[in-house]
């Protein structure tokens, strides 16, 4: 019979009802391959690799003898190849492996025999696989002595199987070559693992090293104990119930408890009544963690003597059990102690620097690497409307008008991206106050050579930018004064010769009886009386102009304002000047006495009614609000006309300014205002309200604000 008419049925023969399997005549059983490699992971863990090689090859090999036998019997092979070629369909039959013979080589004279092929999907090689991952030597140790065992038995002399190509080490296949045990360069190597074994001798060896190794551990052991016991540090053990096994010398000294005592006491005995509770699930803590745990709590000494300490307590594992606790009992009182003085000097530190950030009046923030401010000082809080604390975490945005946050966070992304940045501008709008105007200088801040964030000074510099544009406009007006004082001496000049002559041309027309000259004569003296009307009006213009330009000293006095400003409203309603006008005077926060001149003020005070009335077209709402500061005294005056039109404010106390139609105003009474104030030593500002109509101000110093006397009246202050 040839080996590819085999037929597995042929060969088995089942009979459950006795329990019994035949293979070729003679019994067998199945086997799990799982069970296999059970078998193979306790032979390679109890006696090594060698070892559990040497069981497996043996066992290859008898079974491949004994099959070899049964299947010459059956087989009856015409010829040796052809027997030998029925050790792999039996290898099949039984789920070993698939094997693929690739050639055979015969030289039955010379007694030299070579057969080669592959193994694919070896049992073997997944059960290794599975138990011990990939191998760096070939693991089909059954089927490599399976084959040398059929082999030796099909010809009759010493035949090895070596595997050059093996699954188990990560190879797509194995592949194998069976040759003359005297051809295999490794012969002698090999032969050694199908010698018998003597397991008794190999257990003797393995007690023999164990106990060696025994010993040797009870000498680290109590080398450990020695260690441990005369460690300064209170170390302890505890079984798995938390018990104490052991607490070396020092915890015992300290502690004022007796060796004999431990297995009595848990790790909750040793601390104060207060921290039991936290010991114990200090404990639970760990064994849920699996890690070293740390608490700290406190203890009593023999003395009575309360003393912090920092437990530290780790797990002790066995096959993932907790099978008790090592810890440790560290006393912390000077670290405590050095907590403490440092954690004072911090605060002193931070209270320090708080102060310093508070007196100056420079508003300081930092902002994070999420441009969140991180710190604002108090000024900075002030002008945020918030306090410092709840400022921390937020963004810019939240606080700040849309424009200035887009700032200060461009700003940011240029100094965090390594760019170069200049002092810029942003507008702040406080809850209680006026607007303010910011100067911010920013800087990246570093800690350890680390980028921590952008700190930002910002300076106030709204007062400044004010001064600055009193200085400008009074610079201009300054100019605008001399050049209006040399114009209005150059027109007085021939203005005067106009107006006598034109004076005495009349006073000859007068001399002329009436009804004499005709109709010519009386336009002659129509148009002389127009040209000293006309004259009289110029000399007006030039008086005014000289009265804004001139350098004079004024004399000044102490002023109740609310009572100036009452008798003057009264005085106004007597006259008709406010007639068609609702005057409401408002005082709060009781004006001090200021220093005036009663004259000039009511010229200024006549002058803001007179364009307030005009503004609301000869009638209307006029609202006087007078309060006092720390400057001196304010009067505001509020009208409901349609407020002053956008590019004029910054030009309104201009010499010839005015919104006025033509012939309606010359332009220079608010200028003569502003002269009249700066002479009094006080201001005159103004704006548009926001619920509509316009508002001036003027602000006058307290009586105290200098000595008694005139005050010197320049063109410019």
């Amino acid at each position: 019979m040839r080996a590819d008419q085999l037929e597995l049925a042929s060969l088995v023969e089942f009979a459950p009802e006795r329990g019994v399997i035949q293979f070729s005549g003679r019994r067998a059983i199945l086997l799990h391959t799982d069970a296999m490699g059970a078998l193979r992971k306790e032979l390679v863990e109890t006696l090594g690799v060698a070892t559990a090689k040497v069981i497996f090859t043996r066992y290859g090999f008898s079974c491949g003898h004994e099959d070899a036998g049964l299947l010459a019997d059956y087989m009856r092979p015409d010829t040796i190849e052809e027997f030998v070629r029925g050790g792999p369909c039996t290898h099949m039959f039984a789920g070993i492996a698939c094997v693929e013979t690739e050639y055979v080589e015969i030289a039955r004279e010379r007694g030299r025999y070579r057969m080669g092929g592959r193994w694919r999907r070896s049992y073997e090689a997944e059960q290794h696989l599975r138990l011990f991952g990939r191998s760096e030597d070939a693991v089909c140790w059954t089927l490599a002595g399976y084959a040398s065992g059929f082999a030796s038995y099909v010809f009759q002399t010493d035949m090895i199987c070596v595997e050059h190509a093996c699954e188990g080490r990560g190879d797509d296949h194995c592949a194998w070559t069976l040759m003359n045990a005297d051809d295999c360069p490794d012969v002698a190597e090999l032969r050694e693992h199908f010698k018998p074994l003597n397991i008794k001798d190999r257990i003797d060896v393995l007690e023999g090293k164990v106990f060696e190794r025994t010993r040797e551990l009870e000498a680290s052991e109590q080398r450990y104990r020695n260690l441990i016991e005369d460690l300064p540090e209170m170390v302890f053990a505890l079984n798995a119930s938390g018990r104490l096994v052991q607490l070396n010398k020092a915890g015992r000294t300290r502690l004022g408890i007796a060796e004999d005592r431990l297995s009595t006491l848990r790790l909750n005995d040793l601390v104060l009544p207060a921290y039991r509770a936290r010991a114990g699930s200090f404990l639970k803590n760990a064994a849920r963690q699996r890690a070293v745990t740390k608490t700290d709590v406190v203890m009593s000494d023999t003395a009575g003597r309360h003393f912090p300490v920092q437990l530290r307590v780790e797990p002790v594992l066995k096959d993932d059990k907790i099978v008790g606790y090592s810890g440790l009992a560290i006393d912390i009182t000077a670290q405590q102690e050095r907590e403490r003085k440092l954690t004072e000097y911090a605060a002193r530190l931070e209270n320090r620097e708080q102060q310093i950030q508070d007196v100056i009046n420079d508003a300081v923030y930092i902002l994070d690497l999420d441009a969140r401010l991180s710190f604002v000082n108090n000024r900075m809080a002030e002008l945020l409307g918030v306090h410092a604390d709840e400022a921390v975490g937020r963004r810019c945005a939240e606080f700040m008008p849309r424009a200035s946050a887009m700032r200060v966070e461009k700003d940011f992304e240029r100094r965090i991206g390594g760019a170069d940045g200049k002092p810029f501008e942003i507008m702040l709008e406080p809850k209680n106050g006026p607007n303010c105007l910011l100067e911010v200088a920013t800087a990246v801040l570093w800690t350890n050579g680390k980028r921590e964030g952008v700190i930002g000074v910002a300076r106030d510099i709204t007062a400044r930018r004010e001064m600055e544009r009193q200085l400008a406009q009074a610079n201009r007006l300054s100019s605008l004064g001399e050049f209006a004082s040399g114009i209005a001496h150059e027109i007085n000049n021939p203005l005067g010769l106009v107006s006598g002559f034109a004076e005495e041309l009349q006073s000859l027309m007068d001399a002329v009886p009436a009804g004499e000259g005709g109709p010519g004569l009386d336009v002659i003296r129509r148009g002389l009386a127009t040209i000293q009307q006309q004259a009289l009006r110029c000399k007006a213009i030039t008086d005014n102009l000289l009265l804004f330009s001139r350098q004079q000293i004024a004399p000044v006095e102490p002023l109740d304002l609310t009572l100036y400003v009452r008798e003057r409203l009264d005085s106004y309603q007597d006259t008709g000047f406010a007639r068609g006008l609702d005057i409401e005077v408002r005082a709060t926060n009781a004006p001090p006495l200021v220093r005036g001149n009663p004259i000039l003020l009511d010229q200024v005070i006549q002058n803001l009614l007179k364009n307030a009335r005009d503004a609301m077209g000869g009638a209307g709402r006029i609202r006087l609000e007078l309060r006092g500061t720390p400057a001196g005294a304010e009067l505001d005056v509020l009208d409901d006309g349609p407020g002053l039109p956008a590019g004029v404010i910054d030009h309104v106390f201009d010499p010839f300014f005015t919104t006025k139609p033509p012939g309606r105003g010359t332009g220079l009474g608010l200028s003569i205002c502003y002269g009249i104030m700066s002479e009094l030593g006080g201001r005159i500002t103004c704006g548009n309200r926001a619920e509509g109509g316009a508002w001036f101000r003027i602000t006058l110093p307290p009586e105290d604000a200098a000595t008694e006397g005139p005050c010197p009246r320049t063109p410019t202050s």
